[in-house]
């Protein structure tokens, strides 16, 4: 047998205490919860003040703080901005309506809720404002005159159907002024209709194009809020992101998904940038581990 006590060996001493110091390093976190449990539960407290014919302030308050939490479901936090405004412009309605003593009065604050999804108060305001616009006398005092563009989005968003209102912001105010520059102050509203449909013709054309070049061009002559603030590099990845994922319906869609797609690329280049520090830090720890060892050899 072989006497292992005969061979040559070494004796390893202790490793000295090393003391890894955080000194200059700051850490950053973002907290992480499911979007779609929270977009459940806004959805039922939202049906629940949707359906009611009285205000809830404190509940559609605390419902807008917790829409701030949604990081990746950009169209549901979207779509809950937009449930909320409703309900607004609902109680200030419902509110002003007691103090309403005009006929101009009471077309204002109907105007001002045409555009909000049927609901039972909706419902309910507009038979009493029907009421008051027949009952009370017109003002006697000359009020401030709006301007072309307020009266044509107005009568817009009034006559002109669900497809103009669904333009987004950017897509309305693009078409009223565009027909205001063509047509003056007289515009029929047969050409409001004419006018989204041809813009919504033109971003269906979008998915056939394959071309990063060709479709940035065409992304630039569109009214895209959240494409024409990117940088010009941003806009090229965004666009060659687009090739690849066809999913919009629309011109509110199409600038929904660039948003998500720039929000996605900032989120991306965030989490390398992390990684980048943490394996500057582990570098670091490994020299100061060098520097603490103590082995013998016997």
């Amino acid at each position: 047998m072989i006497d292992f006590s005969s061979l040559p060996s070494s004796e390893a001493e202790l490793l000295n205490e090393i003391n890894a110091s955080t000194k200059g390093v700051r850490f950053t976190f973002t907290g992480s919860i499911d979007e779609s449990n929270l977009y459940n539960d806004i959805n039922k407290r939202l049906s629940i003040l949707e359906t009611s014919l009285e205000i809830d302030k404190e509940e559609l308050n605390a419902i807008q703080q917790e829409n701030d939490n949604f990081r990746v479901s950009i169209d549901e936090k979207e779509e809950v901005m937009l449930r909320i405004d409703w309900l607004r412009r609902l109680y200030e309605v419902k509110e002003a309506i007691q103090s309403v003593e005009t006929k101009e009065h009471a077309e204002q604050l109907r105007t001002k809720i045409a555009s909000v999804q049927t609901c039972p108060m909706k419902n309910e305001l507009l038979a009493k404002l029907d009421s008051l616009v027949k009952s009370l006398p017109s003002e006697q005092t000359e009020q401030p005159q709006l301007s072309p563009e307020q009266e044509l989005m107005e009568k817009a968003i009034v006559e002109a159907g669900d497809a103009f209102i669904n333009l987004g912001r950017a897509g309305r105010e693009y078409v009223i002024n565009d027909l205001l520059k063509k047509l003056g102050g007289d515009v029929p509203v047969a050409s409001i209709q004419e006018a989204v449909s041809a813009l919504e013709e033109q971003v269906a054309r979008l998915a056939g194009i394959d071309d990063v070049e060709e479709l940035q061009a065409q992304l630039e002559t569109l009214p895209l809020s959240n494409y024409s603030r990117l940088s010009s590099e941003r806009k090229q990845t965004v666009a060659e992101q687009l090739i690849e994922n066809k999913q919009w319906k629309g011109l509110a869609s199409l600038d929904r998904l660039i948003h998500q797609l720039d929000a996605k690329l900032s989120a991306e280049e965030e989490q390398e940038m992390m990684q980048s520090m943490e394996s500057g830090i582990v570098t670091a720890l490994d020299v100061n581990q060098l520097e603490g060892l103590a082995i013998q050899i016997r």
